[in-house]
This record gives C-alpha cells, structure tokens and sequence, in this order.
C-alpha cells in the first residue's frame, strides 16, 4: 500500500537515527552525500510525486533527498527507489512516470524545449512511462535505457527485466527501439528483448496475459 503524507506514522515505525541512516545508505548508492531537506532550488520543475512506497528520493550534485506525496523533481534530478521502494512521478507536461524497486532514472527537460534528445535517462531497474499529452510530431520523446533507445509516438511503454534479458513492452501506441545492432517498432500488444547494445532487439513479439501481468506488479498502479 502506498503511503500518504503522513510523516509522524512514519517516525513511529523507526527512529529518526535508523531513517537518517538508511536515507544515508541509499544516496551513497547514488552521488554520495544527503540531507533530510533540500534547500529551496531554482532548477526547473518537471513534476511532482503522486504515488511512493519509501525508500524512494531524488540526487542532485552530492545532496541526496526523501521523497514524500506532493513532493516536487526537478531537472537533472536523479531519481531512486530502495529496500522495496516505488514511486510515481505526475509530469507537467501531462507525462506519468512509474519506478519499481532498486531503480534509478535521471530526468532532463528536453521534453519541455524543442529538442529530441533524450529527457529520461533509465539507469536501472523497471519503468513504466505514458506519454500521455506530452508529444511534439516533429520531435517525439525518446528514452535512454541501458540497451536500447526508444522514441516513443502516443505510447505507453514498460522496460526492465524479467528473466534474463530486458524487455520493453508496449501498452499503448508505438514504439522505435534501437541500438546498435539494429531497430524493431512495436505497436500495442508487442514486446521485445535485449542482451546488450551491440546485438538487435527481437522481433517484435505479442506477450501474454500473465508476462503483462508480472510487468504490472513489479510497478506501482
């Protein structure tokens, strides 16, 4: 179940010195540094939390932060989740982007400007994006991944891993994935795989009702 904002139920379930520590341990994984607030910041915002189960947070430079509902990301944030975390993210530009657990995804605003590069850097871990309003015909949104880079037309995608390869799904739309061993586009319904960047996706491929559904749970709905 995911959490409200209701910071004194939290307490009550550790100390605050077992919290600071573990927030401590999850931004070393990340830049290295914390802080229990951020400071007031000037970089743009790009959206703000909708749904999060902790541990989840935002890196930026060498200062690591708690997310919690409400909470706003901004540019060049990096974005994690930890010990079983998820987190949702409500996109200004009317975008929705969902991590499961042990992920990390760096944000950019190129979606907000007109350029086409890419304004998700996945990192690691499942991610399950909707493009919902947010797409320019002339320069549609792209996502890096680590084995593949998708560009995205009406679409709501799923990437992580399954088995033992990657695998990106698409809910809805369209989808290019490519890298350098070549490029498949997936329409609603299909999925591929990849090993690295250098060797091709698979042919796109209709998934099943339960390979969807292991995609879902690993997700926050």
């Amino acid at each position: 179940m995911f959490a409200d904002r209701r910071p004194a139920d939290r307490f009550s379930l550790m100390t605050r010195r077992r919290f600071a520590c573990r927030l401590a341990a999850a931004a070393a994984l990340t830049s290295g540094g914390w802080a229990n607030h951020a400071a007031a910041d000037d970089r743009m915002t790009l959206g703000a939390v909708n749904k999060l189960r902790q541990l989840a947070g935002a890196t930026f430079g060498k200062k690591a932060r708690l997310l919690n509902i409400g909470d706003k990301v901004f540019r060049d944030d990096l974005l994690w989740t930890r010990d079983g975390g998820q987190l949702q993210i409500d996109m200004l530009d009317g975008s929705k982007l969902s991590l499961g657990e042990d992920a990390e995804v760096r944000l950019d605003d190129s979606l907000r400007g007109s350029a086409a590069a890419s304004f998700l850097d996945i990192l690691s871990g499942a991610f399950r994006f909707n493009s919902g309003q947010a797409e320019k015909p002339a320069s549609p949104p792209k996502i890096n991944t680590p084995f593949a880079i998708l560009s995205l037309r009406g679409t709501e995608v799923f990437g992580g891993r399954l088995d033992k390869t990657y695998d990106i799904f698409v809910f809805s739309g369209e989808v290019e994935v490519r890298n350098e061993g070549g490029a498949v586009v997936l329409k609603a319904g299909d999925g591929t795989s990849l090993v690295d960047r250098k060797t091709a996706p698979t042919p796109p491929k209709a998934w099943g009702q339960p390979k969807i559904n292991r995609a879902k749970a690993m997700l926050p709905s």
